[in-house]
């Protein structure tokens, strides 16, 4: 389905004016905006890696920085091949749990730091719709970016309440069915933890807008590279909205990132050629950098088996 859709729009906007687009970057001015935009993202990635860590400090566990980049690293070269963009965040569950030796927390972490970089994404999608609503009017878009972000805010407000977590622990108790109850109830109490540490979850959610203002400005810098003439202002309701449609079932976001900046940015004067070579970079640029995630893996598996025929050599 992801590729039909690609497929289509490449037809729609006409390969040859896409190339057109991508012509414009191999100037020298292109060149150094395009270096410029994958600093850019390793900035984003970093900042992602420091919320984990505060995350993870927050619940008593100490992992390097330098661990939690590789880990987001490795993440994002599984998110080439895994269904929805929080395919890599399956691997990084893995990675942190092995890390810590805490399951529990391992999961909520991950879990947790998604949720909020919802949250954060969507209410940067519903500033930006305030500030562009003269040039761009979409209701619907923003009632559902406020709908959506007030559901996760009461998700919080919840549980980190006694009664309300109480009682959701007592209704998930029911089910034992491969002891999902119990699994439910053990991500609620990592997430009820911070009951009494209410600051972490907020610097958590200001550190999860950083990244993705990194983001925008990225695809801003490309714009420029492309000579796209779109404002920075409609970039912050386009990228958070593109991302939040990344969740949708794809490889990587492939066709509904795409079909999200042909369709909001045509909405004001955008060609779909201009669009599309924009959304290919938020795919392309990724891509290549998760190139150092598979190098990463590979290293990191090599260790563990080292560490591992260790162990067997010391015990005999």
């Amino acid at each position: 389905m992801s590729l039909g859709l690609i497929i289509y729009l490449i037809l729609e906007a006409d390969p040859h004016k896409i190339l057109e687009v991508f012509r414009r970057i191999t100037t020298l001015k292109g060149i150094f905006l395009l270096i410029f935009a994958y600093l850019l993202t390793l900035l984003a990635i970093f900042l992602m890696s420091l919320r984990w860590q505060v995350l993870l400090k927050g619940y008593g566990l100490k992992v390097s920085l330098a661990r939690l980049y590789s880990f987001y690293m490795i993440g994002l070269f599984f998110n080439n091949f895994l269904p929805t963009s929080i395919g890599g965040d399956v691997v990084r569950i893995y990675k942190v749990v092995n890390e810590t030796e805490n399951r529990t927390v391992g999961f909520a972490s991950v879990i947790i730091e998604r949720i909020m970089g919802i949250a954060a994404t969507l209410f940067m999608a519903i500033v930006a719709l305030f500030l562009i609503s003269q040039e761009f009017k979409s209701p619907r878009l923003l009632y559902t970016s406020i709908s959506l972000f007030v559901l996760i805010s009461l998700f919080f407000l919840v549980i980190i309440r006694n009664r309300p977590f109480t009682l959701l622990l007592r209704f998930f108790d029911r089910f034992t069915i491969f002891k999902i109850g119990e699994k439910l109830n053990k991500l609620l109490e990592a997430i009820h933890y911070f009951k009494d540490r209410r600051r972490i979850l907020a610097y958590v959610f200001i550190f999860s807008l950083m990244p993705q203002t990194a983001i925008v400005f990225m695809n801003y810098t490309l714009a420029r590279a492309f000579e796209v003439e779109v404002s920075l202002n409609m970039l912050f309701m386009v990228i958070p909205v593109s991302f939040v449609l990344t969740m949708l079932p794809s490889i990587n976001g492939l066709g509904v990132r795409d079909l999200g900046f042909v369709s909001l940015l045509g909405r004001v004067g955008i060609s779909k050629a201009g669009a599309l070579s924009l959304s290919f970079m938020n795919l392309l640029i990724p891509m290549t950098i998760s190139i150092w995630g598979a190098v990463l893996f590979v290293i990191q598996k090599k260790k563990t088996r080292k560490g591992e025929l260790d162990v067997v050599k010391s015990t005999f």
